[in-house]
């Protein structure tokens, strides 16, 4: 027996026990002074389906990743999260994003066919959190890639409180360039290209606001199908539109859906007057790994989107503008997803500093000292591949995961940092 291993084990036993049954108090405010003129935008932009193997600067990683200019410049002019823990699965990240809460509490875990896990009525989800907190100060949105409530009703996110919303309900599209598009209860067919689509839709918006606002732009790229963007938007004038190409060969594909994504996030930005963009945060995160027929080295496909592995759960992120006086710098401390909710709620100037699970990584924009938590977690249920639901939970130097057939592999993080020891 491997006593080390073992103390370990139990070490991490203990911590999620506590995790189950010690849970500390679950809102922590601080009293900010707020000024509506300083208060800073928001503009958080997912991108589904991305790991490190397809994008970033992740030590380690020597993958062919997809052409990203714009995102680059961010985490210049930024701070890059390298140990940042989603779930394996898109809806359960958005859950905990919205809630601040681990899957079990909110009960989706997975994604299933078709989902069945939703998102309870009485759930107080962040936009409705910062609208009681400052009083109608934020005009807020999602636009995009909704996909915690199921196919209906088709109201859903305003009736759970976000003020303006369009988008896709469910996890995705079965064509980027013919699609239905759902907004306040009604639906249109849409056969302008996704990603186009919903930039359009956020610069109206955008320039529709006479106050600070917090902009929830949830891209449904690169997740599946793999198709060829518009050739507008990639470098690559000779990638071929073709079907049986498509399937031989998906990652050329694949980085190229990212690299649309990054051209429009330009067009978005440059959108913006430079008064808008200096009073912004911007965080972009990936809401799982890279999807296993196109994941590369370290990674594979059974160690990709949809498990418990770093290849499915530590996806980047990325945080630049406002308040952000770290440039160009990389964040080695473990955060995970529920923390984006304490995050922009401070940010949104509601002195809050931990909500539920998560706790605001704020301090992180300005400091390199602070470490905000000890470990990190996420799990996955009624998941599409049941052999794959479990839990994961690590600190600073180890990673342990549970599969719920009784499986268990655990990791020394700090020689096997892409557990690829079995």
């Amino acid at each position: 027996m491997d006593f080390n291993k073992t103390i370990t084990t139990a070490f991490f036993t203990l911590c999620l026990a506590c995790l189950f049954a010690c849970r500390e108090k679950s809102e922590v405010i601080v009293d900010e002074v707020l000024n509506s003129d300083a208060s800073p935008n928001i503009v958080l932009i997912i991108a589904d389906d991305l790991g490190w193997d397809a994008f970033g600067n992740y030590p380690g990683i020597t993958s062919t990743k997809a052409r990203t200019p714009t995102l680059d410049s961010m985490a210049k002019a930024g701070l890059t999260f390298t140990n940042f823990w989603a779930s394996p699965e898109c809806a359960p990240t958005r859950a905990s994003l919205l809630t601040g809460k681990y899957s079990f509490r909110t009960g989706v875990g997975g994604v299933q066919t078709p989902q069945t896990a939703t998102l309870t009525a009485d759930e107080v989800i962040l936009q409705k959190y910062i609208e009681q907190k400052n009083a109608g100060k934020y005009g807020s949105a999602v636009i995009g890639k909704w996909h915690v409530s199921g196919n209906s009703p088709l109201n859903a996110p305003e009736s759970l409180g976000v003020p303006y919303f369009s988008g896709i309900m469910r996890d995705g599209v079965s064509d980027y360039y013919n699609w239905t598009q759902t907004s306040g209860g009604q639906e249109q067919t849409i056969t302008t290209y996704t990603t186009t689509h919903f930039v359009n839709q956020s610069i109206n918006w955008i320039k529709q606001q006479q106050k600070p606002f917090f902009l929830w732009l949830a891209f449904n790229a690169p997740h599946t199908p793999f198709h060829r963007p518009p050739l507008n938007l990639i470098k690559d004038q000779s990638l071929a539109d073709n079907a049986a190409e498509i399937r031989s060969n998906p990652l050329p594909y694949y980085l190229a859906a990212v690299e649309a994504m990054d051209t429009e996030i330009a067009r978005l930005l440059a959108s913006m007057s430079m008064s808008q963009r200096e009073n912004t945060v911007f965080i972009f995160m990936g809401d799982n790994g890279t999807p296993g027929q196109v994941a590369q080295s370290p990674f594979s496909s059974r160690m990709a989107k949809g498990t418990l592995y770093q290849g499915g759960i530590n996806t980047p992120l990325i945080v630049c503008g406002k308040g952000v006086s770290r440039k160009n710098a990389i964040e080695n401390s473990i955060v995970q997803a529920p923390d984006l909710f304490a995050t922009i709620a401070g940010i949104a100037g509601t002195g809050t500093v931990s909500y539920e699970d998560g706790v605001s990584l704020k301090y992180l924009f300005t400091e390199s000292n602070v470490k905000p938590r000890a470990f990190v977690y996420s799990e996955l249920f009624d998941s599409t591949i049941p052999t794959n639901d479990g839990y994961a939970i690590r600190n600073e130097g180890y990673s342990l995961i549970q599969l719920k057939n009784g499986d268990e592999y655990f990791y020394n993080l700090k020689t096997d940092s892409f557990e690829t020891g079995v």
